[in-house]
Order: C-alpha cells, then sequence, then structure tokens
C-alpha cells in the first residue's frame, strides 16, 4: 500500500503546488493593477479624443456663423468669417488640427442628408463616413457620435436646418475593444475571488479523495495479505507437521496461482514421502522376517539332522526289541518321522521365504499354469474345480507362478469345511491376466485384512502364515498384485494378477 500511495501522494501535492503557484502568478495584484491602469488610459484617451472633435466642431461652426458654443481651448473665439467661402475656412481650420474630416449636412422632409465633407490636404480616408441616422440622437444629447464603421465625430449646429459633423478615423473594431476590455477586467476580478474560494475547495476535495483512495488501498492491502498470508502460515504448519514426522498432513490450495501450485506441490510431496516410508518400512519389515526365516530355517535343520539320524539306528535295531514290544515301538518311530517330516517341510517354507529366487521370465500361458498347478494339487476333504479362460499370454517365471498358485488353492482348501468346493477360474481385465480362488469358508476377520498379506500372519492354528506373503512377492517380482476380499454371500475371494504379454486379451474389471 505504501508503494502504492506515496508515488500518487508526491505527484498530487507537487501538482497542487504547481497550480498554486500558476494560479498567484496569474492573479497576482500587479496584473489587477495594470489591467486597471489600461483602462482608465483608454477611457482618458477616448475623453480627449472626444474633446478634440467637439471643439472643432464649435470652433467650425462658430467661424461660419453658427451658433456659439463653448470652445475648451481658447480664452476667446475667433470673430466669424461670413464672406470668406465655407470650404477655404474649414480647410483653414483642419490644417494641423489633426481632425480627418468636416462635414456639412441638411434637413429634408426624410431626415439629414449629407451635402458637403471637407478633409485635410494629403488625407485619404479609407471609407467615406455617413453620421445621418445617428446625427437627431447626437443633437439632442451629447453631440458625440460613435460610428461602428470606425470614426468618433463631433456635431454643431449651423442653423434650424444645417449641421456640421467634425470626426477623427478610429480602427472599427476601436470602441468594441474598449468595452471588451473593461468587461475582461469585470470577469477578472471575478475569476480572482472564485479562484480563491474553489482553491479551498479543490484541497479539500483531494485531501477527502486521498482518504478514500488511502481506505481502498487499506481494505483491497488487507484481503491481498490474507490470501497470502492465510495459506502460507498453513503450509509452514504443515512443513512444522513434516518435520515432526507426520506424513499424513496435507494442505488445502488457496489463494494465488502461485500459492495453489505450491500447495499441490507440497501434497504431492508428502504422499510421495508417505508412499516412500511405507515401502520402506515394508522392505525393513521383509528384511527383518526373511532373517528370521533363515536362521529358524538352520536352526530348525541343526536340530532335524541329529533326530534323523538317531531314528536311523533306532530303527535299526528295533529287530532287537521284543516282538510283544515292537509293535509300541513302530507307533512311536511312525509318530516321530511324522513330527520331523513336518517340522521339515517348516523349515523348507522359511528357508524358500527367505531366499526368493531371481525370476526366470518367458513367454507362458497364464491359464495353463494355473491348469499344471492344479492337477499336482490334491486334498482329501475339498473338492477344487477349475473353470479356465482363454489363453492368456504373458511372460513369466512357471516355478515361481506355480508355487503362487499353488498356495493360493492350498489355503482355499484349508479354510473350506468338508466337502465344499473350491472353484479357480482364469480371465483378462484390463491389460492383466487374473486368477480367482473362490472358498466358502468363514472369510478374512475385518481385523487381520489391513495385514492378511504380512509374514507369519494366518488364520489356522497349524502353518507358518507364509503362503500369502510368498503370493504377494511372487505377483510383485512379475508387475502385477494380489489381493483378498470377503464374499457377501459367505467365504472369500484370492486373486492374483500379471501384466498380460503384448497382444494380450482384455476383459471386464474384477
Amino acid at each position: 500500500m505504501a508503494l502504492a500511495l506515496l508515488p500518487t501522494v508526491i505527484f498530487t501535492l507537487f501538482t497542487l503546488d504547481q497550480l498554486g503557484r500558476a494560479t498567484d502568478r496569474w492573479f497576482r495584484p500587479g496584473v489587477d493593477r495594470a489591467l486597471d491602469s489600461g483602462v482608465e488610459v483608454t477611457k482618458s484617451a477616448l475623453t480627449r479624443l472626444e474633446t478634440t472633435v467637439l471643439a472643432m466642431a464649435d470652433e467650425c461652426a462658430a467661424r461660419l456663423g453658427g451658433p456659439r458654443a463653448a470652445a475648451p481651448f481658447a480664452a476667446s473665439p475667433p470673430p466669424p468669417v461670413a464672406q470668406a467661402p465655407r470650404r477655404a475656412v474649414v480647410a483653414g481650420l483642419l490644417r494641423g488640427s489633426g481632425i480627418d474630416v468636416v462635414q456639412f449636412y441638411r434637413r429634408e422632409t426624410d431626415g439629414w442628408r449629407m451635402v458637403e465633407q471637407v478633409t485635410p490636404e494629403g488625407i485619404l480616408l479609407p471609407s467615406v463616413f455617413d453620421f445621418s441616422a445617428t446625427l437627431e440622437p447626437a443633437l439632442l444629447s451629447t453631440r458625440v457620435i460613435r460610428s461602428g464603421a470606425g470614426a468618433l465625430g463631433a456635431v454643431a449646429s449651423l442653423g434650424p436646418d444645417d449641421a456640421l459633423v467634425a470626426a477623427i478615423w478610429v480602427p472599427p473594431t476601436f470602441f468594441a475593444d474598449m468595452d471588451s476590455v473593461g468587461e475582461a477586467l469585470g470577469y477578472y476580478r471575478q475569476l480572482g475571488v472564485v479562484v480563491d474560494v474553489q482553491r479551498r475547495y479543490v484541497w479539500l476535495l483531494v485531501a477527502l479523495l486521498g482518504v478514500v483512495i488511502a481506505a481502498l488501498a487499506l481494505l483491497l492491502a488487507h484481503r491481498l495479505a490474507v490470501q497470502m498470508a492465510r495459506p502460507l502460515a498453513d503450509l509452514s504448519g504443515a512443513i512444522e507437521r513434516v518435520a515432526g514426522g507426520d506424513l499424513e498432513v496435507r494442505v488445502q490450495p488457496a489463494g494465488a496461482r502461485e500459492l495453489r501450485t505450491l500447495g499441490e506441490g507440497f501434497n504431492t510431496m508428502t504422499a510421495s514421502l508417505a508412499a516412500a516410508r511405507d515401502k520402506l518400512q515394508m522392505a525393513e519389515r521383509e528384511a527383518t522376517w526373511r532373517e528370521v526365516a533363515r536362521r529358524l530355517a538352520h536352526e530348525f535343520k541343526n536340530i532335524m539332522n541329529p533326530m534323523s539320524l538317531s531314528l536311523y539306528r533306532l530303527r535299526r535295531r528295533a529287530e532287537a526289541v521284543a516282538p510283544e514290544h515292537r509293535s509300541v515301538y513302530e507307533e512311536s518311530f511312525e509318530a516321530i518321522e511324522e513330527g520331523i517330516h513336518q517340522v521339515t517341510r517348516l523349515s523348507n517354507q522359511f528357508s524358500k521365504y527367505a531366499r526368493m529366487p531371481e525370476p526366470h521370465f518367458e513367454r507362458l500361458d497364464f491359464t495353463e499354469v494355473v491348469r499344471s498347478a492344479g492337477r499336482m494339487h490334491e486334498h482329501e476333504r475339498v473338492q477344487v474345480t477349475f473353470e479356465p479362460g482363454p489363453a492368456l499370454p504373458i511372460r513369466g517365471d512357471s516355478l515361481l507362478l506355480s508355487r503362487a498358485v499353488h498356495n493360493l488353492l492350498l489355503n482355499a482348501c484349508e479354510a473350506s469345511p468338508e466337502g465344499a468346493e473350491v472353484l479357480a477360474r482364469t480371465r483378462a481385465d484390463g491389460g492383466r491376466a487374473v486368477l480367482e480362488v473362490i472358498d466358502r469358508g468363514a472369510g478374512v476377520p475385518a481385523e487381520l485384512m489391513p495385514t492378511i498379506f504380512d509374514p507369519y500372519v494366518s488364520t489356522k492354528n497349524r502353518g507358518s502364515g507364509l503362503g500369502l506373503s510368498l503370493v504377494r512377492d511372487v505377483a510383485a517380482q512379475h508387475g502385477g498384485g494380489a489381493g483378498v476380499d470377503n464374499l457377501k454371500d459367505g467365504g472369500a475371494r484370492a486373486w492374483l494378477a500379471v501384466p498380460l504379454a503384448t497382444g494380450g486379451t482384455d476383459g471386464a474389471n474384477t
């Protein structure tokens, strides 16, 4: 706001100062006095000219025997020249008088008419003046005639029906200019009073306008500051929470476009950090579980080897046992051998989980891989039904995929009640080959659903809990995924999906 208003205030004050100085220079007292003096000088000059033409008119009338008038410039009038020709007498009087013309008029029935005109020698008038129309009113008033055509004259009577006019030539606009000068002086004085009053109004208006602009600028600046400061404050608080380890924090993008972009970038960054943290935690957890599985498999083997050797030795000496006790020994040997077999199988599962082999990719038919794995699978209590879909070309490792399919079928059979049916089917789904294994068991408890693929998590009382973890790892090695969800009408559905090879078949969504 300061950056916006400061230049405006400086410019406004400078403009007002210059306007005041210009007004003072224009309406300074010297100009008023000069105009007033000009009007007075003009009036004095006009009065002098009027006096001159009046004196000449009276002088001519007196010399020609007309009525006597006062001569302002003579102590006593000269005697009349009755016998001299009128023209010669007037010409003599005009010589050196400064008068441009003397005209003689006679009254007739339709008014006054000029009968003769006398001019000084060497004088050429720019035009012929005729005062007939204004002669009668002048005789009845001041005897001064002002002609708009450019002449100033004075009339004198020579008798009841005769008169003469002495005149001086002036510019045609002389009298109009004199009147305009007087009017201008009056307007100038009025304008000076108005300017003094208006100057206060201008300052008041400028001050009011400045207050309004400042208020609007303050309001706008406040709104802009809020729009900028609030998102920045939210972002600052979110950054502090991220620094404290909370990667689930998000901000609501708001404000200007740059601030919204910043907020969206922050949300993307925290989402990426959270995903990276989850992957890192999962990788660390899997690495820990695999290390535990490796050590357990190693310890199991260390225990099973002596036990197997001891059992072998005992079997060789079983013939030395009395016949009536031999059956008891055989039952004990079988129980011990079954236990060793179960522990060895569990040790092998731990060993396989601890050391997942690198996949060897080749072109396969996913449906045929599932079919082959299903043929090798037999279960005494549950019937496995396979509904093959179309040929689904993929690139994968047949051994790893067969192991994953076997684990899904095994889990479904173990979760199903005796005599139930497990359904396995394959189909294409949007660029992926999908295997679905459906059982009619009790389903997956809701509390175990988020961790069902974690190692050592199982819904059965026996087992290692590594089957679904192996399925997930095999799917990840092939660029696919796996999942489990409960069915509305009972049971659960487990699925395994891997990408189709080029030219694969698309199908409906799962």
